[in-house]
């Protein structure tokens, strides 16, 4: 993926689910994913960001799930202004 504002590389940020030995609690390190008791089960995509490799930009974008998150959230807003008006407007003859 490619930096929206410059065009340049960007390094992914994604939080992942991983499966590991309960020995491993607190002492987990880079080389421990090389370990065949370590797997990635799943990546939580609402929290990935795209950062720009551009020192000068330095541009971080939002991934998909973000984008999908903030629409429901700003759904919900709309919902209950709506609801609030109804409720205000109620038994109101409007025409």
């Amino acid at each position: 993926m490619k930096c929206e504002k410059c065009g340049s590389d960007t390094r992914m940020q994604v939080q992942v689910t991983l499966s590991a030995p309960g020995s491993a609690y607190h002492q987990l390190t880079k080389k421990d994913f090389h370990r065949k008791e370590f797997q990635v089960l799943g990546a939580n995509w609402e929290t990935a960001n795209f950062i720009c490799t551009n020192p000068d930009c330095c541009h971080v974008s939002d991934g998909y799930g973000n984008y999908v998150t903030k629409l429901e959230k700003k759904n919900k807003e709309l919902s209950a202004e709506v609801e609030r008006l109804k409720a205000k407007y109620e038994g109101t003859n409007l025409s």
